[in-house]
């Protein structure tokens, strides 16, 4: 048998029951656009070619195929070197009419063809290799992917003789008896065929059903009436799991994020309370990392060895070197942490900012775009934007640098050794000098010599019995 591979997925559906103002297979689950994970769950099966049936939105839906296809040519290099084409379905007539119109680039193929939805985003890569590979071994003309669900609900219904369980066929639903509809072994809508069956069981189909449409499913009981080799495979229920309503959805991704979590435990790292953490599956951990309940991390999040994450953050587009703490409540984005530092709790770092080693980032302070050097702590209430702060600097509460103006955003620049006191405004284009120190409450509006003092506050007064005879009088 042959082993030449090629793909259908069907990309049609317009997505009535959520909205039909993106095509269905637009809505991103959890990891992605449901049409980029289906590409995803078949990039490493090495198909000569790919071929996607739109409808709805046919444009976005050829320019999300393409995207995807660029990474998975990056990620899977030489071994992927499928093409992909595109045909349009321009009426929804059912599955089968959706086969039918990818025939036309199917056309002078020779070998097996996969058609798979492409709202169904949690097939695993493993169970469809387990359907190739047993297709090829038993020399099958047709072989389908097949779960058992306790509440099969709205799934076609697997046929089988009673004595032998050998397949007789798929009946949907709508079109099933109180008897079919009680067999909980289901169809998943993955199909492998050979090239050579498939133009002429489609010609055959009939709409004759409660929907008037074109089956694919009656295509496998045709090949049954002929004599052909007819087989199943099966996988879990969860991957079966389509998305027709943003039900379904939730459900997804709620199986995504409980996998992403499994893997990561897998490897090493710690969630104190998994069932309420969202994690990117594209966060790179290190080792002895600890992950508080709460937490979300997006993409392109770096977590070195042994960082501890309390609980309740937010983390995206940020690196956060080994031994760092990040404290209960923080929302850190575009952030570089530097080893042993400490944030929050309830501390926002911006875009830009960056922290050096063993820096103290406390409770309630916003940086943006700003540099703190080694063993520097701002450890309350301020707020730093476009500063180059250098080391070893106290930046105390209440501090706040006055980095725009209305139109223009200017620089403050702290040199190392500094002391800023509390409640202190540092209005830019100012800069301390090293080991200076501005006294508490003052507004500074001139750049402070290295080692100098700088207060701006007004000279204390008293009026003696001021209160009392205020008092007094009242």
């Amino acid at each position: 048998m042959t082993e030449r591979l090629a793909i259908v997925i069907l990309a049609a559906g317009k997505g009535t029951r959520m909205g039909g103002e993106t095509a269905k297979v637009l809505r991103s689950s959890f990891n992605g656009p449901l049409l980029q994970e289906v590409m995803k769950s078949v990039g490493g099966l090495q198909p000569e070619k790919m071929v996607v049936v739109t409808g709805f939105q046919a444009d976005e839906v050829e320019q999300s195929a393409r995207t995807y296809r660029d990474e998975l040519i990056e990620e899977h290099g030489q071994e992927f070197t499928a093409s992909l084409e595109f045909c349009i379905q321009s009426e929804q007539r059912g599955t089968g009419d959706a086969v039918k119109a990818a025939l036309p680039a199917l056309d002078g193929f020779t070998g097996e063809v996969l058609i798979l939805c492409g709202d169904a985003p949690l097939l695993l890569e493993s169970s469809l290799v387990s359907l190739i590979h047993n297709h090829r071994a038993q020399d099958a003309t047709l072989s389908l992917l097949t779960a058992h669900h306790s509440e099969p609900g709205s799934y076609g219904r697997i046929l089988r003789c009673p004595d032998s369980g050998n397949l007789l066929g798929i009946r949907e639903a709508r079109d099933a008896s109180p008897v079919e509809l009680a067999i909980q072994e289901v169809n998943s809508g993955v199909y492998v065929i050979d090239s050579a069956f498939l133009p002429g069981s489609l010609s055959q189909l009939e709409p004759d059903n409660a929907q008037g449409e074109f089956y694919l499913t009656d295509i496998v009981g045709k090949a049954i009436e002929e004599g052909q080799k007819v087989v199943s495979s099966s996988c879990s229920s969860k991957e079966l799991t389509g998305v027709n309503s943003f039900g379904d959805l939730q459900q997804v991704n709620a199986i995504q994020r409980e996998r992403i979590i499994e893997e990561f435990t897998r490897e090493g790292v710690l969630f104190l309370l998994p069932e309420g953490v969202v994690v990117s599956p594209k966060t790179k951990f290190g080792k002895g990392v600890q992950v508080g309940p709460s937490t979300v991390i997006g993409p392109d999040v770096e977590i070195g060895d042994n960082v501890v994450i309390e609980g309740m953050s937010h983390i995206s587009n940020s690196v956060i070197s080994a031994g760092a703490v990040i404290k209960w409540g923080c929302r850190i984005e575009g952030a570089e942490i530097g080893r042993d530092s400490a944030v929050g709790p309830f501390a926002h770092l911006r875009p830009g900012t960056q922290l050096g080693n063993e820096v103290k980032i406390g409770n309630f302070v916003e940086i943006k775009k700003s540099s703190l050097g080694n063993e520097t702590k701002a450890s309350h209430l301020s707020y730093l934007g476009d500063a180059t702060i250098g080391a070893g600097v106290n930046i105390g509460a209440g501090t706040i640098t006055c980095n725009y103006d209305g139109y223009n955003k200017s620089v403050t620049v702290v040199g190392d050794g500094a002391f800023i006191g509390s409640n202190s405004s540092l209005v830019a284009p100012v800069e301390i000098g090293s080991g200076a120190t501005v006294g508490a409450g003052s507004t500074i509006t001139k750049h402070v010599s290295k080692d100098a003092l700088a207060v701006t506050r007004a000279d204390q007064r008293e009026v003696s019995g001021w209160s009392k005879k205020r008092r007094e009088r009242g």
